[in-house]
């Protein structure tokens, strides 16, 4: 696959974020008084960006911290051969493009909005001039960056060392809700990208996991019925990790 093909552009609705509640717990700002918060934010940019709209790409430099305040963002890459891989979901109240914030480039990332979504928009000088006041938020994001790095080491020694079956029984249970095991709004597709594999391979291998009695499937929904055999299927990638650490 060649690179992605032209995506709408986002639009800018206002500098003045018209509500900053579902961002007071993101990750980044929990404990941060919300007028403090608000300081901030009232000199960020709020993008609406329609799905399929791409934030960045791999040409881009950029010196901007992004704050999905609803919708979904896929971060991805191309293999040398063309093969699109998701290396991380954004979901609401998340940060993304740290290391361009960091001075750094969208290391040969695109960002695209896979549902319509609103993004606030940080300047680098503005989140300086917070941290100077808030020097404990910078720990969160060396924290951030931490957590990702290693979630990277994971995903690595996943797609290098384990089979198929292996990666798409750890996708299920670290994706699934907990309580009722369903899995919704992900296309085989979209799991393939995620973990490494094609989709005609998740789809054959969702079709023996549901006959083995471990799971249901339906349109962009999956419930886990077994969760102790997808358990031990996923223990084989669990171990691979464990040896590396």
């Amino acid at each position: 696959m060649s690179r992605p093909r032209s995506k709408p552009s986002p639009s800018r609705r206002s500098r003045k974020l018209p509500d900053f509640s579902a961002l007071y717990e993101a990750d980044l700002f929990k404990g941060i008084d919300p007028t403090e918060l608000a300081q901030l934010l009232n000199h960020a940019e709020l993008l609406t960006c329609p799905a399929g709209t791409m934030l960045f790409t791999p040409e881009d430099v950029s010196e901007r911290l992004y704050i999905l305040r609803q919708g979904r963002v896929d971060l991805s890459r191309l293999t040398e051969d063309g093969k699109r891989i998701v290396i991380r979901q954004i979901l609401p109240g998340s940060v993304f493009g740290v290391m361009g914030f960091l001075g750094q480039t969208t290391q040969g990332n695109f960002a695209e909005a896979t549902e319509d979504s609103d993004v606030c928009v940080v300047s680098r000088e503005d989140i300086l001039a917070f941290l100077k006041r808030r020097p404990e938020v910078m720990l969160r994001v060396l924290e951030i960056v931490g957590n990702r790095l290693r979630l990277l080491e994971e995903r690595f020694m996943q797609a290098v060392c384990s089979p198929v079956t292996v990666r798409l029984a750890h996708f299920l249970l670290t994706n699934a809700d907990s309580a009722s095991g369903e899995l919704s709004n992900f296309t085989h597709e979209e799991i393939g990208n995620t973990i490494g594999a094609v989709r005609q391979t998740v789809t054959e291998t969702l079709s023996r996991l549901r006959k083995q009695g471990l799971i249901l499937t339906g349109p962009k929904q999956i419930r886990i019925i077994d969760r102790h055999r997808l358990e031990e299927i996923s223990r084989g990638f669990t171990e691979w990790i464990l040896l590396f650490l």
